[in-house]
């Protein structure tokens, strides 16, 4: 991604979500049910986590050694509206940390729509959608609703955006024993991208981290298959993302100073022959993601995610996955997973080219030059990492669990999940994260 000097601007998108949500109240105080009175449902859901790792740098912005609250621990009301049998609205807010920030909480308005179901097996809808993405995408807030303590980082972060501003449809076909169900949307969304720069790009950038915003046009289609206790999902999805700030870097041209000595231009304040780039990137998703239930009462869960850039060769272009077996017995129910994350073969390589190369040091400018190669390896935001965890739900009533887990890390080059400190690597590191959470519904 480009970098910028700029950090800290008011997101826009805030205002784009107020008249987006304006537009909404308005055709629901228009709304004429057709017999009775409008039933209105309020309901809410949170979690109350811990977590903390037995190492002193930062894990997915908030985990070290010194514990903290910040990746679970959220609070969020729905309030259901059934204007009749076949119209209504639902708005849902989230106080969770910023998406935007590493030191703030925010509100966030994470569903506002208006739905239509013509017949039993159609069901359109309008608004600000959670995007039908991954297995658990439309319930990853509800805690209560699944086992895991918290959801397999290196797949559920691949998605861009978990929602959309736009339409959506479904369709479902009812057999004897199958149901088959086709999902669509078409919206729009803006996301906040987050990077971390391990020594800056003084006096451009500051080490730390640095989000920039995307905004993008996004579609897909995801059909699923329940079969008695068993569930297949395969999605295809679409997005057209353009930074904030400027043009999107698609690559780092090398520039030969003498035989064996160059560096990558990494930036254009860099001599060199100017630095590719691209107003818009596509985004390719696949999705495919299975439920199934096997002997002696044991689930197996299964996703993938294959996140394509389609001009552009850098980190976020990855798969990722994660294999889970889950067996309850009576209130309590243990999981053991595996997860993996891995950047594509060419964009590793740049990042392994880009942030191992030096100048020495009576080249002019040898500094600022070699800086330029950290901080540039920094912005490809490339990923090599795996985790394994062992945990458990507890279920004291039918609306909560509580849930504890041990989960061990590894990373291999690199993972942008992991806040090097100043002068170190993100990769060849391990760690454990002990986690201890408590998530209802009321």
């Amino acid at each position: 991604m480009k970098a910028s000097a700029t950090q800290g601007a008011k997101p826009t998108h805030l205002h784009r979500r107020a008249r987006s949500v304006g537009a909404l109240l308005a055709l629901s105080l228009g709304a004429k049910p057709a017999g009775g009175e409008i039933n209105y449902d309020l309901s809410g859901f949170g979690t109350l986590g811990g977590a903390i790792s037995d190492q002193d740098f930062i894990y997915q912005r908030y985990i070290d050694d010194e514990g903290t609250i910040n990746p679970d621990t959220l609070l969020g009301i729905q309030l259901d509206t059934k204007l009749n049998d076949a119209w209504g609205i639902t708005l849902q807010v989230k106080g969770a940390p910023s998406n935007h920030s590493d030191t703030t909480w925010e509100p966030t308005l994470t569903w506002a729509f208006l739905s239509w179901r013509p017949t039993n097996d159609w069901l359109l809808r309008a608004g600000r959608l959670r995007l039908p993405l991954l297995l658990y995408s439309a319930n990853n807030d509800v805690g209560a609703t699944f086992d895991f303590a918290r959801l397999p980082t290196e797949v559920y972060s691949v998605t861009p955006t978990p929602d959309v501003t736009g339409l959506s449809f479904s369709k479902t076909w009812l057999t004897d024993a199958r149901e088959w169900t086709l999902e669509g949307y078409l919206g729009m969304a803006h996301t906040d991208w987050r990077f971390y720069l391990r020594d800056g790009f003084e006096p451009l950038l500051q080490a730390g981290s640095l989000y920039q915003g995307l905004d993008m046009a996004l579609g897909g289609l995801v059909l699923s298959l329940r079969l008695d206790k068993s569930y297949w999902r395969l999605g295809i999805h679409h997005a057209a993302a353009q930074l904030d700030y400027g043009e999107v870097y698609t690559g780092y041209p090398y520039v030969e100073i003498a035989p064996g000595i160059g560096y990558y231009q990494t930036f254009e304040e860099l001599p060199g022959p100017g630095v590719q780039t691209t107003g818009t990137v596509g985004i390719n998703l696949l999705t495919l993601g299975t439920e199934i239930e096997l002997p002696f009462q044991t689930r197996f869960v299964g996703e993938y995610v294959r996140r394509q850039f389609e001009n552009a060769d850098i980190g976020p272009d990855v798969n990722a996955g994660y294999l889970a077996l889950l067996r309850p017995v009576g209130r309590l129910t243990p999981y053991v997973y595996w997860a993996g994350i891995r950047t594509t073969d060419d964009a590793l390589n740049l990042f392994e080219a880009t942030n191992g190369t030096r100048v020495p040091a009576y080249i002019p400018s040898a500094d600022f030059i070699n800086a330029a190669q950290i901080a540039g390896a920094d912005f490809l935001a490339a990923q090599d990492q795996q985790s394994f965890a062992v945990g458990a739900s507890y279920s004291p009533t039918p609306t909560s669990k509580i849930k504890a887990e041990w989960m061990h890390v590894r990373t291999g080059a690199v993972s942008s999940f992991v806040d090097a400190p100043a002068g170190e690597e993100s990769g060849g590191r391990q760690l454990n994260v002990f986690s201890l959470s408590y998530s209802f519904m009321f």
